[in-house]
């Protein structure tokens, strides 16, 4: 079962995928690379934000969560061993970092909201499912997810998990982008 997140401003899975791709343009690195996640987040974010932040903090302050952002302060905290597979290019710890980056850049604000019911949030406002979006095209484009529309290469190429793999390019598949 998904996990529910905060209720945020609406963003279409279209305009989640704008941003993420505006973002990753704007580094201007090979669109037919993997994206360079952990030197991005560590030398050249901070270069145009100066205020941006990226920390990891121990297990036993963080617990089963991978990652915090707090938008206001514009910070991202990963634990340990997820900054350490950020920085060896984990694949699952890539997905996890640009996930904290999507809340940084999508919800510019906390995100102390409140949170409904289960079930009563519609996913075009649940932060969560808007950072999994971003997450997904700024690590595996529609463009390259074209290219190889298999989870073992797409994996491979995008350096994320087999399973990130195979979860967009399913998404990608039942709503006809690929």
């Amino acid at each position: 079962m998904r996990r529910r997140g905060f209720e945020v401003s609406p963003l279409s899975k279209r305009q989640v995928w704008d941003i993420a791709s505006g973002l990753r343009n704007s580094f201007r690195c090979d669109p037919e690379k993997a994206f360079p996640l952990y030197q991005y987040l560590e030398l050249e974010l901070p270069k145009v934000w100066p205020d941006f932040y990226l920390g990891s903090k121990g297990l036993d302050e963080m617990g089963d969560d991978h990652g915090w952002t707090f938008p206001d302060k514009a910070e991202i905290w990963l634990r340990e061993d997820v900054y350490d597979g950020l920085r060896t290019d984990r694949g699952r710890d890539r997905f996890t970092a640009a996930h904290e980056l999507g809340h940084l850049v999508l919800h510019g604000c906390p995100l102390a909201r409140s949170r409904r019911p289960s079930g009563e949030l519609p996913l075009f406002r649940d932060s969560e499912w808007q950072a999994d979006n971003f997450a997904g095209e700024f690590l595996m484009p529609v463009e390259v997810v074209r290219k190889f529309p298999d989870p073992w290469t797409l994996a491979a190429e995008c350096v994320v998990s087999e399973q990130a793999a195979s979860v967009r390019i399913n998404e990608l598949r039942r709503e006809r982008f690929i």
